[in-house]
């Protein structure tokens, strides 16, 4: 546990120190002893801890100190840990970005589709690349009888992904009627395929494992098409998954 727990930022000592309190409260001295840190080292160690608001300490004679909840101390780390990573993800990812655009070069990070021809093979990489859910929201432009080729293609890797252990949550217009193939697997696998109803003209788009997302600039008219952005960016992700979740929860089931 000392190497995750230094995985997630804390000195050797520090580790020792939690695993240490996780079973016991301790005055300093047996501390001390108990996690093998020298004890002219120990004070500084759980001052540390303290500031970081993972221990607590006594106000009894002599001191105890104790962890008071392990599994908030243990999300706390995890919590700094994910956050520490996302910033360094993002820094990379714009480091590539911008070095492929000075290339001219192709990016994993942000592709941009201008045609119907880009629209089908971005779409159907994200259905094939999925692994654990796609949260879609489908606006009320969709025409799912325009483009059948396509969409029945599209529709087929669905029901693959779904096959893969991928969850499907969609939101689609009222008036909808789902096509053959994703109503019979709607019916087959309800936990896995979730349709809700609901009217609206947000954008539409598809949340990827909750750190890409595809964005369809469509309208009204089927041919009046503005093509298609795939964006890894878990941040962005995250502030579509809220706006996906607050039309979820009102949306007809």
């Amino acid at each position: 546990m000392e190497k995750l727990l230094q995985e997630c930022g804390l000195s050797l000592y520090e580790s020792r120190v939690i695993i240490s309190l996780i079973s016991s409260t301790l005055n300093i001295r047996s501390l001390s002893k108990k996690a093998n840190i020298p004890f002219g080292k120990i004070y500084s160690i759980v001052k540390s801890l303290k500031g970081k608001e993972l221990i607590k300490e006594s106000n009894s004679r002599p001191k105890l100190v104790y962890v008071e909840n392990a599994s908030k101390i243990i999300g706390k780390l995890i919590e700094e840990k994910e956050r520490k990573n996302k910033e360094v993800i993002e820094a990379l990812q714009q480091v590539a970005l911008e070095k492929d655009n000075a290339q001219g070069s192709k990016s994993r990070f942000l592709e941009i589709g201008t045609t119907v021809e880009d629209n089908a093979e971005i779409q159907l990489k994200v259905f094939n690349e999925a692994r654990k859910e796609v949260a879609q929201i489908i606006n009320v432009y969709h025409k799912p009888q325009v483009n059948r080729k396509n969409k029945l293609i599209w529709e087929k890797a669905i029901v693959d992904a779904v096959k893969r252990g991928v969850k499907f949550k969609a939101i689609y217009p009222n008036s909808v009627k789902l096509p053959v193939i994703l109503k019979n697997l709607k019916d087959k696998k309800p936990l896995m395929f979730e349709v809700r109803r609901m009217d609206t003209n947000f954008v539409r788009c598809d949340i990827i494992d909750d750190g890409k997302v595809l964005i369809k600039l469509v309208h009204e008219d089927p041919f009046n098409f503005g093509g298609v952005i795939l964006l890894e960016n878990k941040r962005f992700a995250e502030n579509l998954k809220k706006v996906f979740n607050n039309f979820w929860h009102v949306a007809r089931r």
